[in-house]
């Protein structure tokens, strides 16, 4: 068995292959999320090889990471390809955040700190006092991901975080997939941004009953919005 030396390169090297798949594998989610790598675009090892300057061996590790998060579908004998979804694929990914998210508020109710309620307070306020409408938008989705990421990791349940982490990712991955769809629709935006509040607002006033009821019907809206452009191609 071969052993490392003394001036300890070998530990340095696979330190170095960690660091390099990390860095593949943000980018390689970064192009799938900004629509780079369309969905069934196939991802060729080669060319990014070429392209990234990247090892094989981090690359592939990246790669793995990928389609275990649900960005990549791995095919025997051929390259792995972006994850296709369907309107139903959708529907069916939302009906599970419903379920698992309003578990997760469940479960992290009694471990809420006011700091978190105060941070959730400066960003919603923000959000409803910008006029600019990109900026708007930016604050309401940095107001968006704090929200569903507190319950989640409040939750005190590492399962449950998993798996709701990996049904996350689908909601970017399609939303960036056509910006102006969801531009367009301005008004569903701005729903979905009105039920956040009221979430935060029962969560102010303690009332788990609110919040459970006004998430779930939020979640609902969100899928079947998000389907509904799916099937269409354009707003409706």
């Amino acid at each position: 068995m071969a052993k490392s030396s003394p001036s300890g390169k070998a530990p340095r090297t696979v330190k170095r292959s960690a660091q390099s798949a990390e860095i593949a594998f943000q980018k390689l989610r970064k192009a799938i999320l900004s629509g780079e790598f369309k969905e069934g675009d196939r991802v060729r090892e080669i060319r990014l090889v070429r392209d990234w300057k990247i090892g094989r061996t981090p690359l592939r590790e990246a790669i793995r990471r990928a389609a275990e998060s649900g960005y990549l579908v791995l095919r025997p004998n051929h390259a792995p390809v972006v994850r296709k979804l369907t309107a139903d694929d959708i529907r069916q990914i939302y009906a599970l955040r419903e379920i698992l998210e309003c578990f997760a508020l469940e479960c992290a109710w009694d471990k809420l700190r006011e700091a978190d309620v105060k941070n959730l307070r400066r960003l919603a306020d923000t959000a409803r006092k910008t006029k600019d409408l990109d900026r708007r938008r930016s604050a309401q989705f940095i107001f968006d991901s704090a929200l569903h990421q507190l319950w989640t990791a409040r939750s005190g349940n590492p399962w449950l975080i998993t798996i709701l982490e990996r049904l996350f990712i689908f909601r970017p991955n399609y939303q960036t997939r056509d910006t102006n769809m969801l531009d367009e629709r301005s008004d569903a935006v701005e729903q979905a941004f009105a039920e956040h509040e009221s979430i935060l607002v029962a969560i102010e006033k303690k009332n788990l009953k609110a919040a459970r009821r006004v998430l779930r019907r939020h979640i609902s809206h969100a899928g079947e919005l998000l389907a509904a452009l799916h099937e269409s191609g354009r707003p409706s």
